[in-house]
């Protein structure tokens, strides 16, 4: 078992004083997440607007649904379920079809990680790299897109993957395993 990080403690202590009615608390609590939640809500409905409004919506959900939460649990899994319930709502009741420009997936990439140091040709070949796996992340079919998200861009473990999407680890390595090869096959050059 790792040792507990200053950050994951910080978080329990954060999750405690919410749980005990703490707003304030809440609100850091959202904070060490909104990087994540954001980008997670901005793949499933693929506008940086609506991602945004879907973040704040799942916070009051989560802020209300605080007396159901399970003392021990881990947070994000948790809070992750309602914002991509918001999320799915949206997409139902919108009827949108997930569509972005390249440009804007480009731009969405960049703020989200910034590569500073690289010279002018890797940040070229970066860019094209992820607009290329941008591009095959969209023409796979949601559930693929989002268990390639949780674990790789996220870092969630098969268990936390589990938790999140309320289905065994099992078929979470399985789905994976099925999305990787579905991923390849789109984009054989990225391996």
């Amino acid at each position: 078992m790792s040792p507990v990080t200053l950050e994951q403690h910080e978080e329990e202590a954060l999750l405690e004083r919410s749980l005990d009615g703490d707003r304030e608390a809440f609100g850091r609590l959202l904070e060490l997440h909104h990087g994540r939640a954001l980008a997670l809500a901005l793949n499933l409905v693929g506008r940086r607007e609506d991602a945004r409004d879907l973040v704040q919506e799942a916070a009051l959900k989560a802020w209300r649904g605080l007396p159901g939460f399970v003392r021990g649990r881990p947070f994000f899994p948790w809070y992750y379920r309602i914002l991509r319930n918001a999320c799915i709502q949206h997409l139902r009741g919108a009827r949108l079809r997930r569509t972005r420009s390249l440009a804007g997936e480009a731009e969405e990439l960049r703020e989200l990680d910034d590569p500073s140091g690289l010279r002018p040709e890797d940040l070229v070949e970066a860019e094209e790299q992820s607009r290329i796996l941008a591009r095959a992340l969209a023409d796979l079919p949601r559930a693929d897109a989002e268990l390639l998200l949780l674990k790789h861009q996220q870092g969630l473990s098969y268990r936390e993957i589990a938790e999140t999407l309320g289905i065994p680890a099992g078929t979470v390595m399985s789905r994976l395993y099925t999305a990787r090869r579905r991923l390849r096959a789109l984009v054989p050059e990225l391996g």
